[in-house]
């Protein structure tokens, strides 16, 4: 945090130092803030009177309330409503709406994996800030990799695909309006990896839905191809390395890789700091260590090199071989997580429907007045950054240039940033949110962003961080982040862990 005034402006540094949540846990409890609501009479019973509250009549998203019960506060959420609902037919959803410090906005969070589940941690670090929220298993039940669900499901494919995301803003606006007497000031979505691919589906399919969209390691395939989801790039990664169903390279050998890498890109930010800044112009070549004799463990064979070259062919980076441990090699040494895809047999003729999001025409969302973060990590082992970066671009093209493109829309590509935190090493929490909105309701747009590398970081909800977390003490690094293309580089003075000593370099 050091020098952050200075380098980000006396506006931008409030705009980050100001966490609600944060501010909750430092100082005393003080009355609502202006303008914050809350139910009329007895919130208590407002809160048990949703108990079946018909909302069959919503047009596009007729839902029910399930349950509604009041909640006690505790060190991460303030005293609230949870509430349970179904959206017609098979959509199970959940809301937290605090009872008495209410700030008038209202925020959606997306899922992961192929969701199957209410992922409550998004929704659980927000209503601390005073939101309103709601989260969604996009239309069916099933665990975080499994595709069952989907076969001979075109209803279900395309809840998944887009339309679960979209009804269930209505119902979250719909029941807020309902339970606060008035309609949310705000509306905000922030989401990553599938989630990452519901926000951007939404700015291309719904552009009224939300005021501003976080957009984070999205699910998506490139631009332009004729088959625009993330899968079977992955699948191929995972296949050249697990030949005949078992790993071909040790957990050794994935550090040498990684190892070797590092050695070469590092500097590429005027910095050794463990992680490249940009791996798409790194000289490494597995090749490189290949053995000149028998297999060492100072080198690679032959058919290690090729199952390499065919992994950062499908898109991953150098930099990002920290993260494939646990993905597509376990950390026992057998094999990883993402093996899953290699089991299944069935090709879903709708499988375009689960990662869609490569639409560049953002016309309607911008005239709407909405404004869309977009951030991917350069060691991403799962969505691979190279699409993102594709897609902003061909944004850019159709947009009519990079002003009219950033005037509402902006990528932030971040150095070692792994799909999981806390495994490649770059400074991956950023409060996205605060940025956001400070964007959307006030007009001050992102031109710098800081990132901190957390040193310990043990629970994961994607663009949000638990306020827990967030405190001087906690933090090991930082970096400031600029809008793609432009890269940071370090000054060459000063304590290279401390953003200040970092500026813009021009983009390649």
């Amino acid at each position: 945090m050091k020098g952050v005034t200075r380098w980000l402006g006396s506006a931008g540094a409030a705009a980050l130092l100001v966490q609600p949540a944060l501010a909750a846990r430092l100082t005393p409890p003080m009355p609502d803030p202006p303008g914050a609501s809350r139910p009329a009479g007895d919130p208590a019973a407002a809160c048990t009177a949703l108990k079946g509250a018909d909302f069959s009549n919503v047009k596009d998203a007729p839902s029910l309330i399930v349950s509604a019960a009041v909640r006690q506060p505790d060190k991460d959420m303030p005293l609230l409503c949870l509430v349970n609902g179904q959206i017609a037919p098979t959509i199970g959803y959940r809301m937290w709406l605090p009872l008495v410090s209410w700030n008038g906005k209202f925020a959606q969070t997306g899922c992961g994996g192929r969701c199957g589940d209410i992922l409550d941690d998004g929704c659980q670090i927000v209503v601390a800030r005073g939101y309103a929220c709601i989260a969604a298993d996009l239309g069916h039940k099933g665990t975080f990799y499994d595709d069952l669900w989907a076969i001979d499901n075109v209803p279900g494919d395309i809840d998944f695909g887009f339309r679960a995301t979209h009804v269930t803003n209505i119902t979250g606006r719909t029941v807020t309006e309902a339970f606060y007497g008035q309609k949310p000031r705000y509306t905000y979505y922030f989401g990553a990896s599938t989630g990452g691919r519901q926000g951007l589906v939404e700015a291309q399919r719904f552009p009224e839905d939300f005021d501003g969209i976080i957009a984070g390691e999205p699910a998506m395939g490139p631009p332009g191809a004729s088959h625009t989801e993330v899968g079977p790039a992955l699948r191929a990664s995972v296949a050249a390395l697990n030949p005949g169903g078992r790993p071909i390279l040790t957990l050794a050998d994935i550090n040498l890789v990684h190892s070797a890498a590092v050695a070469r890109c590092d500097r590429d930010d005027n910095a050794s700091d463990g992680f490249i800044s940009d791996p798409r112009h790194c000289g490494f070549k597995p090749a490189q260590l290949l053995c000149k004799g028998d297999k060492a463990p100072t080198c690679l064979t032959a058919d290690q090199v090729a199952a390499l070259d065919r992994v950062y062919a499908n898109g991953a980076m150098p930099g990002s071989e920290k993260g494939w441990v646990g993905a597509y090699i376990g950390a026992d040494g057998g094999p990883g997580r993402y093996l899953w895809h290699l089991k299944n047999p069935y090709h879903y003729p709708y499988a375009w429907i689960f990662n869609d999001a490569t639409n560049p025409d953002l016309r309607a969302f911008k005239a709407r007045g909405g404004r869309l973060i977009l951030y991917q990590g350069w060691a991403d082992e799962a969505c691979y950054p190279g699409n993102p970066a594709d897609y902003y671009e061909t944004v850019e093209r159709l947009m009519g240039g990079r002003a009219d493109t950033q005037d509402f829309f902006r990528l932030y590509m971040v150095p070692g940033e792994s799909h999981i935190p806390q495994v490649s090493g770059g400074a991956e929490t950023v409060d996205y949110l605060s940025y956001l909105e400070a964007w959307v309701e006030r007009g001050q747009a992102p031109d710098i962003l800081l990132a901190q590398k957390m040193k310990v970081l043990a629970r994961f909800a994607g663009p949000v961080t638990y306020a827990s977390y967030l405190t001087p003490d906690n933090v090991a690094f930082s970096r400031p982040l600029y809008p793609y293309p432009v890269r940071a580089r370090y000054a060459g003075k000063g304590d290279v862990d401390d953003a200040a000593n970092w500026g813009p370099a021009p983009a390649r």
